[in-house]
């Protein structure tokens, strides 16, 4: 099951992947520290993770640390794409060429069931 945490378009996360976030605030970040630092204490502050985050965001737009956010830019892939298509440009993997040789067989079972 995928939940989409932020609204924002492509920006899918597994549902247990959301609750290790959850668990990671409420025993790491929120969870105390000494003798605050108890089951106790995180049980009742559990409900609050997501107001702790969203107070931690607006403090850090409002004093303009924006650059402090957890969240990482888009991924550029466009030099990835580049060297693959140097790649296949140069080796041509995905055309047939007479002589050419593989170190490994693959045996086409399409026709046995």
């Amino acid at each position: 099951i995928l939940i989409n945490p932020t609204g924002h378009p492509t920006k899918w996360r597994a549902v247990d992947w959301c609750v290790e976030l959850n668990n990671l605030f409420t025993k790491v970040k929120n969870g105390g520290k000494g003798s605050n630092r108890s089951v106790e204490r995180i049980i009742m502050e559990s409900p609050l993770v997501e107001v702790y985050r969203k107070l931690q965001t607006s403090v850090q737009k409002n004093f303009g640390h924006t650059h402090l956010a957890t969240n990482h830019s888009p991924p550029d892939m466009r030099k990835t794409y580049e060297k693959v298509q140097e790649r296949l440009a140069l080796n041509s993997p995905h055309k047939m060429l007479p002589g050419r040789t593989s170190r490994y067989q693959v045996d086409d079972l399409g026709d046995k069931g």
